[in-house]
C-alpha cells in the first residue's frame, strides 16, 4: 500500500519573496508553520532565510536556511502548544544550545535531541542550514520511553549515532517525492535509528519515586504561583534540574504534564466547592497559577470534556 501522505505537496516559504520586513515575516512564519519561538538577529534590515517543510508519516521534516539569529523557545511560547520533541541536524555554520542547564555546542554533520516542551536557546553567530524533524510527541514515546530525560542529547559520527547523522544528511526536501519507501517508514527507520543512538535506556527506580513524590508535595503547595517552574522546584530541593527531570521522566511523564494536571486538578475542586460558588472562575484560574482565563478554560475542557462554568452549574445541581 502506498504512503497517502507521498502525494502532500512540499510547502517553502523564502524572504525572497517580499520585499519590504523580510525580518518580521521570517519570525511570523516560523511561529506559524514551524514552531512558537522568539527570535532576534542583527541583520534585521537585510535578513535573509528560508523554510521548506513536507510531512514525513507522523513527523513534518523542516529544512532551514537563515542569516545571523538567536532563537528562544520560552514558557510563554511553551503554554501554547507541545510540539514534541525536535532532532536538529546542523548542516552549514555552527550553533550553542541551552537546554536544561547544558550547553551543547553543534558543527555541521551532527545532531541534537532536544524537548520542546522544556525552554532553550540556539544561539547562531553565523549563517546556517539545518534540517529539523518534529517528532510528536505520542508516536516517539512508542519508541523511547522516557525521550524528555534524554535531552539534549547530541549525536557525532560514533557507532548507531553515525548511523543516525548519516541518515539526516540524506533527507532532501528535493528528493521527497522519489523515496523508495513509503514517507512514514522513513520516519520509523530515523527513530529506530534514534534509539539505537541513544542506547540502554535506565529505569524507575524507589529513589525516583520518593524524590517526585517530594517535588510533588512543593508543587501542589505553589500552583498558586504562575512562575512556577523546573529550576525554582529544583533549587528548593537542591537538586539539578537534569535530576528533577530523570525523576519525572523515569515515571513516562515530565515535569510540565504533572504541573498542568495538578493545576486542574485544584481548578476542579475550587469550582465544585459550594463555600466558593460566589467566586468568579477568573479567580479560581488565578488561585491555580492560570494567567490567561481563555488558555485556562481550554486546558480545563479539554481535560474534563466540560467549560468550567458549565462544570460548576453542574456541581451546584448535584444534591
Amino acid at each position: 500500500m502506498g504512503d497517502r501522505l507521498q502525494s502532500v505537496p512540499a510547502r517553502h516559504w523564502s524572504t525572497d519573496e517580499v520585499a519590504n520586513q523580510a525580518f518580521s515575516y521570517w519570525v511570523d512564519t516560523v511561529c506559524d508553520r514551524f514552531l512558537e519561538l522568539d527570535i532576534d538577529s542583527p541583520l534585521r534590515e537585510h535578513f535573509r532565510a528560508r523554510l521548506d517543510q513536507c510531512e514525513l508519516g507522523p513527523a513534518t521534516a523542516n529544512w532551514l536556511c537563515a542569516d545571523v539569529q538567536r532563537v528562544r523557545r520560552t514558557t510563554a511560547k511553551i503554554a501554547r502548544a507541545h510540539p514534541g520533541f525536535l532532532l536538529m541536524q546542523l548542516r552549514a555554520g555552527r550553533v550553542q544550545i541551552r537546554q536544561a542547564g547544558r550547553i551543547t555546542p553543534l558543527y555541521p554533520g551532527e545532531c541534537v535531541l532536544l524537548d520542546g516542551a522544556q525552554p532553550y536557546e540556539v544561539e547562531c553567530p553565523e549563517a546556517t542550514r539545518s534540517c529539523v524533524l518534529q517528532l510528536p510527541d505520542e508516536w516517539l514515546r512508542r519508541w523511547v520511553s522516557c525521550p524528555e530525560r534524554l535531552t539534549p542529547t547530541r549525536f557525532t559520527a560514533q557507532g548507531w549515532s553515525a548511523a543516525l547523522c548519516a541518515a539526516l544528511a540524506s533527507l532532501e526536501i528535493d528528493s521527497c517525492d522519489d523515496l523508495a519507501l513509503p514517507r512514514g517508514e522513513v520516519a520509523d527507520h530515523v527513530v529506530a535509528l534514534l534509539k539505537l543512538a541513544l542506547g540502554p535506556q535506565r529505569q524507575e527506580t524507589a529513589g525516583d519515586r520518593h524524590l517526585r513524590e517530594r517535588l510533588m508535595r512543593t508543587v501542589r503547595n505553589g500552583l498558586s504561583d504562575p512562575d512556577l517552574c523546573p529550576a525554582h522546584v529544583a533549587a528548593e530541593h537542591r537538586i539539578s534540574v537534569r535530576t528533577l527531570h530523570y525523576a519525572f521522566a523515569a515515571a513516562g511523564t515530565t515535569f510540565i504534564e504533572q504541573l498542568m494536571h495538578a493545576r486542574l486538578m485544584q481548578a476542579r475542586d475550587l469550582l465544585a466547592d459550594p463555600a466558593l460558588r460566589d467566586v468568579p472562575v477568573i479567580e479560581v484560574a488565578a488561585r491555580c497559577g492560570f494567567t490567561d482565563p481563555s488558555h485556562f478554560a481550554r486546558r480545563f475542557r479539554r481535560q474534563f470534556g466540560v467549560a468550567p462554568l458549565a462544570f460548576r452549574r453542574a456541581a451546584d445541581a448535584r444534591p
